[in-house]
């Protein structure tokens, strides 16, 4: 993997329009700039954008939150790399909703052909970040143990225990891949296992059932006898059931019969019933007719008047109609005079309120005028304390970069003089002539002079230190000084956004106030004009004319209301000559044809009162047949339960010899099961021997661990060669993949044994000087594996601070231990802030922080 642009938003330190990190413009690089600025935060970024991952707390599960800005609700990065002659693009982003969070993820390869990019991108973030993954060969742990230094993990590797050092050496390897063999190889196992197991059971079982046969047989043919007796007893009682329900089935229809004689009795009786009162009502129309046609000739001259009464009041009702139409056409005219008259108010009206606003504001222009001169002298004011407190502001950050690089060199001095004086303490106290450390026989000129050395190296430490903490005192003072002049400059200027909005009012009051005094002068002209239109009544005038001509109108039409009212109470009086003469005709129509209905009438009620008498003599002699049915249906229950009893018998017998004969057809399947089952069990042993013998060929003991063992010796010669570098041949590296136990047996293991002028020591006993490079030599030595063993491109080192704990001698060996390398990745980059490093780097990346824009990075070419 090959870097070729970088680029964030509101990622840690880095806010928006932060311009691309271009990685085409150098090979080997440093990035420098102080404590806190953002260089760490480039490679977070690098990291989270292709794994996900990145600096997080111990309490987090993903480290989305903890890197995005504070204050911000969404970041994104984006970066683009070059492998195997392809090239790629990743975009992730991570945003902060009310009360949840959002996650996107992009992947891309770009195609030259179309000069654009080709979405690579999978159905889910998992399977994104596993398209990523398999493409690079490489996941975010194996990365930072080998490729990738972070800030203080370069002894990402050496501190490691044996049993962790071993699986990442795995990983660089991609021996998970005997281990995926291994597991099939268990699968496969444990299923055979579970299969003879289930055969083996099943076999057992065969045996225990094969003993049952003979029995089997002597109970189906005990069974069969006892099952043709039984069905003879079944016909007899079959067929005594069958003449039982003809004899009951011939009553029962004759119970029918009755039931029907009893529905049809009883609905003559109703029809007689009705028959009668159908004959009353008929004589009641026929007198009702008589009394109505007695009274025809007052009927008829009822309806005469009635009608002549009618006519005249038609007429008044239409020259009524007329009238009330002119009526509201004079109504809707009176409204538009009186809504002209209205508008012209409202208007006049509106006018004088308008007239009153003016005056108002124009009283106010000299009020206005006074509040705007003061507001811009209060504002010049401000502007000369902002410049007095951004000088300020300038002078403290000078000062708090040098504070802060004397307290970093504090730290690092103080550090160092802890070390020394716990090896001279530990020199001291060991009397016997040995090193307190690595246990090497000391001559006493020997340890007289690492004594020496020692107690001057301290001494050297301790006047530094003293020196740092005056000059730190020094600076001290001014800086606080600065800040209490800042403090008191910015409660000055907390008024600034309240000037600003007054001036801004009272410069637009004066203007409205000018401008209203103007047009003060024409609003009181409209306003007398209007007045004069409403006295004189110069408003609708149309519609004043057309109200004089309804008057005349009405009076043409000549209504006459009393007479109208007069002719409506005698209609009302004859309301019911219509009616009455409707109902004398009907009575002259029907009367005869009433009195014919009643004599047929008659005919038929005496017709059904003889049917009725026909029907209650039959049916008294079917009541008579019936009265033997209740003994015949007990007869039938009894016979149809000692069928049901020995039908019951019947299909038990059945149902026992057929479970017998399904048993011994079971024994003769079973006879044919067992042989192949025997056969089967053979050949699942054989499988079983084979998977047994792949788990332990393919486990961490056996395969893996000869690759590792074999890989040792490079790992050793790589990181030795480079520590010679570094140490002037002092110290050397060995690793133990083996160990002898008080047992006398040897386990495996991967320990690592240091040894320099003072003999083998542990890793934990070197001060931090000499563990950075030993964990540098040891880091650069992976790295060079992963590129040539374990199958992956990866051509990019990146290192992340430690160089604070070397001396001159030692940066001087590292720098040329790192140029020496240089060949072999297509991109280094190292990350400090001493200065003496920055210059020994042919680009150096600085990189810098603004409080409100974030952090800022520009390339410098040396």
């Amino acid at each position: 993997m090959i870097p070729v642009k970088l680029a964030l938003k509101n990622f840690l330190s880095y806010g928006e329009n932060v311009p691309p990190l271009d990685f085409t413009q150098f090979h080997l690089a440093c990035l420098s700039g102080n404590n806190g600025q953002g260089k760490s935060a480039l490679l977070d970024a690098l990291t989270w954008a292709v794994w996900g991952e990145g600096r997080k707390s111990s309490q987090e599960k993903k480290a989305d939150h903890s890197l995005l800005r504070i204050g911000q609700k969404d970041m994104q990065v984006e970066f683009i790399f070059d492998l195997e002659g392809d090239r790629y693009r990743i975009i992730r982003n991570y945003s902060m909703l009310q009360k949840s969070s959002r996650s996107s993820l992009e992947f891309q390869i770009y195609n030259p052909k179309d000069d654009k990019y080709i979405s690579l991108t999978a159905s889910s973030i998992r399977k994104t970040q596993e398209r990523i993954t398999k493409t690079l060969r490489i996941d975010y742990r194996t990365f930072i143990n080998s490729a990738f230094i972070l800030q203080g993990r370069i002894d990402e590797f050496s501190r490691k225990n044996a049993r962790e050092r071993k699986e990442i050496l795995s990983e660089i390897l991609s021996l998970s891949h005997y281990d995926e063999l291994a597991n099939l190889a268990k699968s496969h196992l444990k299923e055979i296992n579970n299969i003879m197991m289930t055969k083996e059971s099943r076999l057992e079982y065969i045996y225990q059932e094969m003993t049952n046969i003979d029995a089997y047989k002597q109970k189906i043919k005990e069974l069969s006898d006892s099952y043709e007796d039984i069905s003879q007893k079944v016909k007899k009682n079959e067929d005594q059931l069958n003449q039982l329900k003809e004899d009951i089935n011939l009553l029962k229809h004759k119970k029918e019969q009755f039931e029907e004689l009893k529905d049809r009795t009883e609905q003559q009786r109703q029809e007689i019933g009705r028959g009668q009162k159908q004959i009353e009502l008929k004589n009641k129309e026929i007198a009702d007719s008589k009394k109505i046609i007695s009274q025809k000739e007052i009927i008829l001259s009822n309806f005469i008047n009635y009608q002549k009464f009618n006519t005249e009041n038609n007429e008044l009702t239409l020259k009524l109609q007329k009238i009330r139409k002119i009526e509201e056409e004079r109504i809707l005219t009176e409204r538009k005079i009186e809504s002209g008259k209205t508008d012209l108010t409202v208007e006049i009206r509106n006018k004088r309120d308008r007239f009153r606003d003016l005056q108002l504001k124009a009283e106010r222009e000299l009020k206005s005028k006074t509040e705007v001169l003061e507001a811009e002298k209060k504002m010049r004011e401000i502007k000369f304390f902002e410049e007095e407190s951004e000088e300020i502001r300038k002078k403290g950050s000078e000062f708090n970069i040098a504070i802060n690089t004397i307290k970093g060199q504090l730290e690092r001095l103080e550090k160092d003089h802890r070390d020394n004086e716990e090896k001279l303490r530990l020199l001291r106290e060991n009397p016997e002539g040995e090193c307190p450390l690595c246990e090497a026989k000391l001559n006493a000129e020997r340890k007289k002079k690492i004594e020496t050395n020692l107690s001057r190296e301290i001494n050297l430490n301790l006047k530094e230190i003293e020196r740092l903490k005056k000059e730190e005192e020094r600076l001290g003072k001014p800086r606080e000084e600065l800040v209490k002049k800042w403090r008191e400059i910015n409660q000055k200027l907390k008024d600034k956004d309240r000037w600003q909005q007054k001036l801004s009012k009272a410069g637009l009051e004066y203007d409205e106030s000018k401008q209203a005094a103007k047009l003060m002068v024409g609003l009181q002209g409209e306003i007398k004009e209007i007045e004069k239109i409403i006295i004189e009544k110069k408003y609708a005038l149309e519609e004043q004319i057309s109200l004089k001509a309804f008057e005349v109108q009405i009076k043409n039409i000549g209504y006459e209301e009393e007479k109208h009212r007069q002719l409506n109470g005698k209609i009302e009086e004859l309301g019911n000559a219509p009616l009455e003469k409707a109902k004398l005709e009907e009575a002259e129509k029907k009367i005869d044809s009433l009195r014919d209905l009643l004599s047929e009438l008659k005919e038929n009620y005496q017709q059904k009162e003889l049917n009725w008498k026909d029907l209650e003599k039959k049916k008294e002699k079917i009541k008579i047949e019936l009265k033997d049915l209740p003994w015949w249906k007990e007869k039938l229950i009894q016979e149809e339960q000692f069928l049901k009893q020995n039908q019951i018998l019947k299909d038990k017998i059945l149902e026992e010899r057929g479970g017998y004969q399904s048993k011994f057809e079971q024994c003769l399947k079973l006879e044919k099961e067992k042989k192949e089952i025997k056969k089967e069990l053979e050949e699942s042993k054989r499988e079983q021997n084979i998977y047994e013998k792949l788990m332990l060929a393919l486990g961490k003991n056996g395969i893996q661990a000869l690759i590792i063992e074999n890989v040792l010796p490079e790992i050793e010669e790589e990181a030795n060669n480079l520590l010679a570098k570094l140490t002037n041949n002092s110290t050397q590296i060995t690793i133990e993949s083996l160990r002898d136990l008080k047992s006398g047996k040897i386990k495996e293991t991967l320990d690592l044994k240091i040894s320099d002028e003072l003999g083998i020591r542990d890793y934990e006993l070197y001060s931090g000087g000499e563990s950075f490079r030993i964990d540098f030599s040891l880091r650069i030595a992976l790295s060079k594996l992963l590129t040539r063993r374990a199958g992956t491109k990866l051509r990019t080192l990146v290192m992340d601070e430690g160089f604070g704990t070397q001396d001159e001698e030692g940066l001087d060996n590292l720098v040329q231990a790192i140029q020496s390398i240089s060949d072999d990745f297509d991109k280094i980059l190292v990350i400090t802030h001493l200065e003496s490093l920055k210059d020994a780097f042919p680009v150096r990346i600085e990189v810098t922080k603004h409080p409100e824009t974030g952090s800022r990075y520009e390339i410098i070419k040396n």
